[in-house]
């Protein structure tokens, strides 16, 4: 008898070896294609501190910003600052020469004088005569030809009033159009300075979230050129009018970067304020987390477990057989994370929290 196994095998071997792999392979699809059973994750409701937050978009601006400009430009005699450096209110920044306005200044004057003699010798004209419409007119655009060269003496002036440039407050030349003396400039050039203390991160809220901002609600700020700092502020403004923004209206609402009384024209807040500026930069993009609402020590889930059905909200716990259950439960304060549980759940139940794939 074993010989004759012996035998069947010896000549028929490669049938048998075909046949084993045909089944080793058959079993293996066979187990790919049933579906796995995913491993359920149950947590225990647990207590913890919850806030719910508002996340909206802006970049860092500054309330104290000023651009100046030479009205009508000229030939800089005197630049006293450079772009970085710390200026103090009513410092001058820089000078144009006055000659160049002074001779337009003694020009437009000159003119005024041979208009206004000519005004005369026309009104001995026509004191004793009845003048017709055509003679009304003619005299109307003579006094407005006076009344032109007026102006222009009163715009000269202002231009000499204003070839000396000041500082209107404290801060740090950020932009200016040149960098040394003795070059010209026109009345579209400018130089610019702005007060570290003023810096603030602007954003955009939607009309239909506005109602939820109030002042001094405290925010968390993140800039994209600084994703691992977190900047604690507070709501300081909220605009009373509304801005189009893509087809939508929208409030502005600015939280500080600076604390409140850190800049005086002490060398120490001088430098200070350069440094928060050098780190701050205007145009500078970010996230601000505004904390709508927060409650300590409540009884909390994950919020991916709860589902909602009909305006009531469900979670599937796990029975004491180890079936699983639904339950209806009634929650509170929503985050982006967790729900708080007002009824319906204890500490000892658990929790079926889905994949989130």
């Amino acid at each position: 008898m074993i010989n004759q196994i012996f035998n069947f095998i010896k000549t028929r071997y490669k049938i048998i070896i075909a046949a084993v792999v045909i089944i080793i392979f058959a079993v293996f699809f066979i187990s790919r294609s049933q579906p796995s059973q995913p491993d359920q994750n149950f947590e225990h409701p647990q207590y913890r501190d919850i806030t719910k937050t508002l996340e909206v978009s802006g970049r860092v601006d500054a309330k104290h910003r000023a651009r100046l400009r030479f009205l009508a430009g000229g030939e800089v005699v005197y630049l006293g600052f450079q772009e970085g450096d710390w200026i103090n209110k009513w410092q001058t920044i820089a000078t144009i020469d006055q000659r160049d306005l002074q001779k337009r200044l003694e020009r437009s004057l000159n003119l005024y004088m041979q208009q206004r003699w000519d005004w005369e010798d026309l009104q001995d004209e026509i004191k004793d005569e009845a003048l017709n419409t055509s003679e009304l007119r003619y005299v109307d655009k003579q006094q407005w030809t006076l009344d032109n060269t007026v102006i222009d003496v009163e715009i000269q002036d202002i231009a000499i009033s204003q070839s000396v440039m000041s500082a209107p407050f404290s801060g740090i030349l950020v932009h200016q159009p040149i960098n040394t003396p003795h070059v010209q400039v026109t009345g579209n050039d400018y130089f610019e300075i702005v007060n570290p203390q003023s810096l603030v991160f602007k954003a955009e809220i939607n009309e239909g979230d506005i109602a939820l901002i109030t002042l001094n609600q405290p925010a968390r700020i993140i800039l994209d050129a600084f994703l691992d700092e977190e900047i604690s502020t507070k709501v300081n403004y909220i605009s009373y009018v509304s801005t189009q923004s893509v087809g939508d209206n929208v409030f502005i609402v600015e939280f500080p970067l600076a604390e409140e009384g850190l800049m005086d024209n002490s060398l120490s807040n001088q430098n200070l304020g350069q440094n928060l500026l050098n780190k701050y930069r205007l145009g500078m993009s970010g996230d601000a987390l505004i904390e709508l609402e927060t409650k300590t020590n409540v009884l909390t889930i994950p919020l991916i477990a709860t589902k909602y059905r009909d305006g009531k909200v469900y979670v599937d716990i796990k029975t004491n057989d180890d079936q699983i259950e639904e339950r209806r439960i009634e929650v509170g304060l929503e985050t982006d994370e967790y729900a708080e549980v007002i009824s319906g759940l204890s500490e000892t139940d658990l929790v079926l929290i889905p994949s989130a794939f």
